[in-house]
């Protein structure tokens, strides 16, 4: 029975030449080849009611595809989609390969399909109460709401929301306990994985609990059978140990059976995720223990009365439903008045001294080990350097000073977010240039995820936030204009460096600068009074021809060597010297 789920996995996935692998099924099983029939016409199924045909030639994609926040999408095929092109996307799209987070894998689905609309029935159905948000993304996995999002990193609940262990073995659970059948059981898991789209952590959760099933009565699933899960997977999904979801899924499953039921198993399980969080997320939420215990078992209850009212909408479970979920929202809701501190951020060389003090510390088991290391972190030197985001087609400069960063606009991308914590800023301070969407649109989670110190300079104002130093030298207070023209320019001292915004060319002050940002996004330039060694543009996918060819050629007049945030990705000035990964 076993043979034949993993052999029918491994068909969808690799369909069609994996469906090879079920015809030795017949010769082992001999008596019992109804269950390879099954498995055959399972595969049948499956790429004849879910799967439709999709062109692609070359970088020009045709079809529809459904993107979710972390560059996902539903069933098969692959196309690069940027990450942030969220929703439902639909027509001819030309793919931009040169920006590192828009090469992501997204799996490609027609809505056209049955199980498509199976899914949008339901996720009408959970959409429709007040709480349908948090539901769908329970449920079914959808992307949650930003600012739910940010709550649940800072409670550290994320990972109650991918779609894992908690969904899976609840319902396949509920199947054994009631039928008995362990084939009725494996089904129901392949219809999982499909119905997920082969996520990893729903392909690791069944192959696990199929795992479980073989193992003989009265022996326990050891950790063992979570590395045999991951094994499996992995031969399924060559990419499955590349993933970061699928790491913390194992890891998940591997601290749960260790730990078991003991006593405060819950905490222990999240204490052991710690290191794990800090080392793929740089930041450890210091309510995670507790949030895990209070809320773990109302998630639990929700997801169960969220299936049933799927299944039965009566209206009385929808109060039920709704009241569970919104006393969930409104907690949430609370967690956004903590301070930003409870949710700490480390940078690179921060996390790589924790995480082998941990180690360090877990082999040697010497008490004076975690003092060297909270000693070892307090003398490591600050780092000083100023990071230009790729944030698309938008603007987001992070200048950062140890634990302390001062925020210069902050896009419309929600990468923002996860930049601010990835560079380890704990004190965070924020100014926005000007009232355009792509230089603001994120001003708002911004100001609810980390509290930070707003600053609204004007010309000959002096910036001080922490140890960072910076001086407004334009637009003068009391001026009238564009949106543009009274966008702010900031220079910064102690990196002689000019950060510009979408200011017009004729508003730049004149100088000798290590480096300066070009306005708007390398707009159209015909003369620049400036001199600089490096010359940052910030642009992204865009319809309005930027940079301009003329602005390159301005540039390249005055030997300044031009980085941009499309080839390069995050930029990153330390020391006089410029860090680009790819620049062309």
């Amino acid at each position: 029975m076993i043979l034949t789920a993993l052999a029918v996995v491994f068909a969808l996935r690799f369909y069609p030449w994996g469906a090879v692998l079920l015809v030795p099924l017949f010769v082992f099983l001999k008596k019992k080849r109804w269950i390879a029939i099954v498995g055959v016409v399972v595969v049948l199924l499956a790429y004849t009611s879910i799967y439709r045909s999709v062109s692609m030639d070359g970088q020009v994609f045709k079809g529809t595809v459904v993107v979710d926040s972390d560059g996902k999408g539903y069933y098969r095929g692959f196309v690069p989609v940027c990450s942030s092109d969220v929703g439902v996307l639909s027509g001819t799209f030309q793919m931009n390969w040169h920006k590192y987070h828009c090469a992501v894998p997204v799996k490609v689905n027609t809505l056209e399909t049955p199980l498509f609309r199976v899914r949008s029935a339901m996720e009408n159905r959970l959409g429709s109460l007040q709480s349908g948000s948090l539901l769908n993304a329970l449920v079914l996995g959808s992307p949650l709401p930003l600012r739910i999002q940010e709550q649940a990193i800072k409670t550290g609940i994320l990972h109650v929301f991918a779609i894992s262990g908690l969904q899976t073995t609840l319902l396949m659970g509920y199947v054994y306990r009631w039928s008995k059948n362990k084939i009725a059981t494996m089904l129901l898991g392949l219809v999982l994985i499909i119905f997920y789209g082969f996520s990893a952590s729903v392909l690791r959760s069944v192959l696990m609990y199929g795992v479980m099933l073989s193992i003989p009565k009265g022996r326990k699933l050891g950790l063992g059978g979570v590395a045999a899960a991951g094994l499996a997977a992995s031969c399924l999904d060559p990419l499955f140990f590349t993933r970061t979801a699928s790491l913390l899924s194992l890891l998940g499953a591997a601290a749960v059976v260790y730990w078991g039921d003991s006593k405060w198993s819950s905490v222990k399980i999240s204490l052991t995720l710690l290191p794990a969080s800090l080392l793929f997320f740089h930041s450890i939420s210091l309510l995670s223990a507790f949030f895990t215990v209070l809320l773990v078992p109302v998630f639990t209850l929700l997801y169960a009365l969220g299936i049933l009212y799927v299944i039965m909408p009566l209206r009385l479970l929808s109060y039920l439903v709704d009241m569970v979920g919104m006393a969930i929202l409104s907690l949430h809701e609370l967690v956004e008045l903590l301070p930003a501190w409870m949710l700490l951020n480390f940078s690179s060389r921060e996390v790589l001294v924790i995480l082998v003090g941990v180690v360090l510390t877990a082999l040697l088991r010497r008490w004076w080990l975690p003092v060297l290391t909270c000693i070892a972190l307090l003398l490591l030197p600050a780092q000083s350097r100023v990071i230009f985001l790729d944030v698309g087609q938008g603007s987001a400069t992070l200048v950062q000073k140890g634990s302390y960063g001062l925020l210069i606009d902050t896009s419309d991308r929600a990468v923002v977010l996860r930049d601010v914590r990835w560079y380890g800023i704990r004190h965070l301070g924020l100014i926005i240039s000007h009232d355009d969407k792509d230089h603001n649109g994120m001003q708002e989670q911004v100001m609810l995820s980390f509290h930070p110190k707003f600053m609204d300079p004007y010309k000959d104002d002096v910036i001080s936030f922490g140890p960072i130093r910076a001086e407004t030298v334009w637009p003068p207070p009391g001026m009238v204009g564009t949106d543009n023209e009274l966008s702010k320019v900031i220079y910064l001292p102690e990196f002689n460096g000019l950060i510009t915004g979408d200011v017009p060319a004729a508003y730049l002050p004149n100088g000798d600068y290590s480096f300066f940002t070009v306005p708007h996004h390398g707009a159209k330039l015909t003369e620049l009074s400036l001199t600089s060694s490096v010359a940052v543009i910030s642009v992204g996918k865009n319809a309005y021809g930027h940079p301009n060819k003329d602005t390159l050629k301005v540039l390249e007049s005055k030997h300044m060597k031009v980085y941009r945030t499309d080839y390069c990705g995050d930029i990153i000035y330390e020391q006089g010297r410029v860090s680009c990964p790819s620049n062309r």
